[in-house]
């Protein structure tokens, strides 16, 4: 059975949207009628997205570290093409740190990108001005935080914290009608992690695809979700049951 999803009418944030689980989110959303506003450090000079759906795709440069720079363009968006149903936090950062060399620059540059720019999107999406009611968050984890895998410890760390972050601000953000869960992803094949120097073990339903990470990702967008908040959804093949 087919399942698809009506946006008609809706505009969404996505941060990470110029590959990967962003990318396809985004795409994903615009099929289905929706607006979006992406979120990348760069977008590929030949963007398929602009060509496809002129009207409702805008892409902007931004770090999502710089908070300011990030409230300022959520707020011109918003100003333009009306107040935000949902934000999709994709943008991330996945490195190689072994405890022996960890690089605390590095390390910190890690956690502002999946973290700390995950907590700074729910404070800005805290004011009415630049939400609808209802509005639903949802981030991305990963199965590295249940299950040990070598030099992936600082990266685990800032993906459990988002677990954490969502079980905790759940509560509080229900109090103005929004809804935020996560999304523990296994290894997929994306740009982030192609040359990651990681040997990708064995899936019981195979190797996964962005497709994959995108169609749950919608599913807590929509409207049939709208009773769930402060959860954690594990789409990994399979692989946390090995």
């Amino acid at each position: 059975m087919n399942v698809s999803f009506d946006f008609q009418g809706q505009t969404f944030l996505v941060t990470g949207a110029s590959s990967g689980i962003g990318r396809e989110t985004a795409r994903e959303l615009l099929s289905a009628g929706a607006a979006v506003l992406g979120m990348a450090r760069h977008f590929p000079e030949a963007d398929t997205l602009a060509e496809e759906f002129p009207e409702r795709w805008f892409p902007r440069c931004v770090d999502v570290t710089h908070f300011d720079e990030l409230e300022q363009v959520i707020a011109d968006f918003v100003g333009e093409h009306g107040k935000l149903h949902g934000c999709v936090h994709s943008a991330g950062m996945v490195t190689m740190l072994p405890v022996n060399v960890w690089n605390p620059e590095l390390a910190h540059k890690l956690m502002d990108v999946n973290l700390w720019a995950a907590s700074a999107l729910l404070k800005i999406l805290w004011k009415k001005k630049y939400r609808q009611e209802g509005l639903a968050h949802v981030f991305i984890s990963t199965v590295s935080v249940h299950r040990a895998q070598k030099s992936l410890s600082i990266y685990a760390a800032s993906k459990a914290g988002i677990e954490a972050l969502v079980r905790t601000a759940a509560p509080e953000l229900a109090t103005r009608g929004q809804r935020v869960n996560s999304v523990c992803l296994g290894w997929l094949k994306t740009n982030m992690t192609k040359d990651a120097e990681y040997v990708v073990p064995d899936f019981p339903l195979g190797n996964g695809s962005t497709e994959d990470a995108a169609g749950m990702i919608l599913y807590l967008l929509s409207d049939r979700a709208r009773w769930i908040t402060g959860a954690n959804f594990v789409v990994d093949g399979g692989f946390l049951q090995m």
